[in-house]
Parts: structure tokens; C-alpha cells; sequence
């Protein structure tokens, strides 16, 4: 059995072309075992999309995006929101505004939550 020490605990990194966790010599944490036993943590960023994700899902481009913006459709701060260059957009203002895309999420990159519910408001 482990000791508990946290010195190992902190030691701990990302495995050299990011295949999983390593600790030291004799303990680590493949990327497939992070991935199918994982568990998602619930945060507001689950919920975003990049405009160019988002236009590309529901076939819109995205000057459709920022003239919502400037009509109102889509309020910055709460629908949406700019950080440096890069538009950011809720899926629920999406799916309020847009309906269901027409392009599924690609679902190698989702999580068991988000392939059972890609578009959930969770």
C-alpha cells in the first residue's frame, strides 16, 4: 500500500506528449483511465462556445453572431462575452435563439455527460 506523502502528491505532471499523469518511476495515470473513469466537474466554461464553433455546429457564420450583438438579440455578459480577441457564446443562448444545430459536436471530445446530453443546459 502508498504511504501518504504529500511531497509525491505535488510532484505530480503531465506525461511527455500529454498521455496521461505521472508521479515518479513507479506511479502514474494513463490518459484512458482518466478518461473513462473520470469525473466531469460541473463549471460555467462546460457551456461555452467559441464563435467559430458555434457557427460552424448551426451553419451560421459568424458576422450572423455579432450582428445579433448589435441588434440585441444576444446581450454581451450574459449570452456572450469577448475575451481578448476571441467571442465566446452560451450553448443556451444558441439553442434559444439558433434551435438544435445541424452540425453534431465532434464525439471524441465530449464527456459520457455531454454524449448522453450534448446540448443539456447543465
Amino acid at each position: 500500500m502508498f504511504e501518504t506523502k504529500p511531497e509525491v502528491f505535488f510532484s505530480a505532471h503531465v506525461d511527455t506528449g500529454g498521455y496521461g499523469i505521472v508521479w515518479n518511476t513507479e506511479l502514474d495515470l494513463e490518459s484512458n483511465e482518466l478518461w473513462y473513469n473520470g469525473q466531469t466537474e460541473n463549471s460555467p466554461c462546460n457551456n461555452l462556445l467559441s464563435f467559430g464553433t458555434a457557427t460552424s455546429q448551426w451553419g451560421l457564420s459568424e458576422s450572423t453572431l455579432r450582428k445579433a450583438i448589435s441588434y440585441g438579440k444576444l446581450i454581451p455578459g450574459r449570452d456572450c462575452c469577448k475575451y481578448g480577441k476571441q467571442w465566446v457564446i452560451t450553448k443556451v443562448a444558441m439553442l434559444r435563439e439558433y434551435g438544435q444545430p445541424q452540425i453534431p459536436p465532434d464525439e471524441k471530445h465530449l464527456s459520457a455527460a455531454e454524449k448522453e446530453h450534448p446540448y443539456s443546459n447543465s
